[in-house]
C-alpha cells in the first residue's frame, strides 16, 4: 500500500466493531447504533457479509478517520441515500479531505441514477452544493384531534379548521399486510407501480424491522387497489400520535386513505397525524386536512422520541436529480430509535 496516499475500500462484517466505536469517539457517546449491534446489522450488514459503510483509513497508521453509510431502495441500485456521515477533525488528518473523499468513493463504486439522503446537517449544506446537488427543506403536516383537551406530545396545536370529507370520498379499505406474502400480491394487485421501492426494499424495511412495529395497509378504493401507506404509532407515556412513514402511491393514495386514518385517530384518542415529506402536490395535501406546522410559530411537533424531547426539529434533504419523486420520513435510515 502507498503510505502517502488514503485508503478508501468499502467495509464488511469485520469493520463493524470499529466502526460502532468510531460512531461512540466521533459521533455521540451512546449513540444507538454504536451500542446496538443488532440494529446497527439489520440497517447495514449483506448476507454476504458486504458492510454498506464506505471506510477512509489514514495510510500509515491505518487508523479510520472517516466514514459513511448507505443504503439502496431497490435490488438495481439505481436509488440510493446516504447517511452517518462523519470525519474526524483532527488537523493532522485534513490533508486527506476525508470527507469529500468517502462521497466520491461510492459516487465512482454505485452507478446510481439517484444518490439523496434526508437527514443532512444544515451545515453541511455548502457542501453538497459545491457538489453540485440541490439541497430543500422538508415539509412537515400535521392534523390535529380537536377532541383532546390536554395535549402531552404536541404543544400549542393549531386548531383544526378542515376535515376531510369522509361522507364524499368513494368506499376505502385499509387492508393490513402482515406477511411477505401479502406483501407481494398487494405490490402486483397495485395500479401503481413503483420501481423505486422494491418487494425486497419494502419487505426488509417495514416487515422485519427489529425495533419498530410499523403498520403497513394496502389502500382499496372501491376494491380496487392503489397503493400502500405505511405508519406506526409513536407513545409518550399513554398518549399517542400517528406518524407517517410512507406511501407508495403517493397524492392519490394519501388522499383515499387519509379519511380513515382520521377516524382511527378518533378512534384510538391519538393526538394528532403527522407527515414529513417532499415533493408532495400540495393540492392533494390540503384535501387531507392536513397543515404545514410552519404557519404556526408556536406549534411544536416533535420529531426525537427516544429520549422524548419536544421541541421542533427541522430535516433537510440534498440530491443529485430534483426529479427524485416523493421522500418520506421512510426513506434512508431517518425513521429509527435516536
Amino acid at each position: 500500500m502507498n503510505k502517502s496516499k488514503l485508503e478508501v475500500r468499502l467495509g464488511n462484517s469485520s469493520d463493524i466493531p470499529s466502526v460502532m466505536e468510531f460512531i461512540k469517539k466521533y459521533w455521540k457517546v451512546g449513540h444507538i447504533l454504536s451500542t446496538d449491534r443488532q440494529l446497527f446489522e439489520y440497517l447495514y450488514l449483506e448476507k454476504d457479509g458486504g458492510l454498506n459503510f464506505v471506510l477512509a483509513f489514514e495510510p500509515e497508521a491505518n487508523e479510520l478517520i472517516a466514514i459513511l453509510g448507505f443504503s439502496s431502495s431497490n435490488l438495481k441500485l439505481s436509488r440510493v441515500s446516504t447517511s452517518m456521515w462523519r470525519s474526524r477533525d483532527d488537523f493532522k488528518f485534513r490533508k486527506y479531505r476525508a470527507g469529500a473523499a468517502v462521497y466520491n468513493f461510492l459516487f465512482k463504486k454505485i452507478n446510481a441514477d439517484i444518490f439523496f439522503s434526508n437527514t443532512i446537517n444544515p451545515d453541511t449544506i455548502k457542501f453538497y452544493e459545491f457538489l453540485k446537488f440541490s439541497c430543500y427543506l422538508m415539509d412537515h403536516f400535521i392534523y390535529v384531534n380537536n377532541n383532546i383537551e390536554k395535549f402531552t406530545i404536541v404543544a400549542n396545536p393549531p386548531q383544526q379548521l378542515t376535515s376531510s370529507p369522509l361522507s364524499e370520498t368513494p368506499i376505502t379499505v385499509l387492508s393490513s399486510i402482515i406477511h411477505s406474502s401479502d406483501l407481494r400480491r398487494a405490490l402486483k394487485e397495485t395500479q401503481f407501480l413503483d420501481n423505486r421501492k422494491d418487494f425486497w426494499y419494502l419487505e426488509k424495511r417495514y416487515l422485519m424491522n427489529p425495533r419498530f412495529a410499523y403498520n403497513v395497509r394496502e389502500v382499496l378504493v372501491e376494491n380496487e387497489s392503489i397503493g400502500l401507506i405505511v405508519y406506526r404509532r409513536q407513545f409518550v407515556n399513554s398518549s399517542s400520535c400517528i406518524r407517517i412513514i410512507d406511501v407508495i402511491g403517493d397524492g392519490p393514495c394519501l388522499l383515499a386513505a387519509f379519511p380513515t386514518l382520521i377516524k382511527e385517530m378518533y378512534e384510538q384518542g391519538d393526538e394528532y397525524i403527522d407527515l414529513v415529506c417532499w415533493g408532495l402536490d400540495t393540492d392533494a395535501i390540503k384535501k387531507t386536512g392536513l397543515v404545514d406546522r410552519r404557519k404556526y410559530p408556536e406549534c411544536v411537533v416533535p420529531e426525537l422520541f427516544s429520549p422524548f424531547i419536544r421541541e421542533n426539529l427541522d430535516r433537510w434533504l440534498f440530491t443529485n436529480n430534483p426529479d427524485i419523486g416523493e421522500i418520506y420520513k421512510g426513506d434512508g435510515d431517518q425513521d429509527r430509535p435516536n
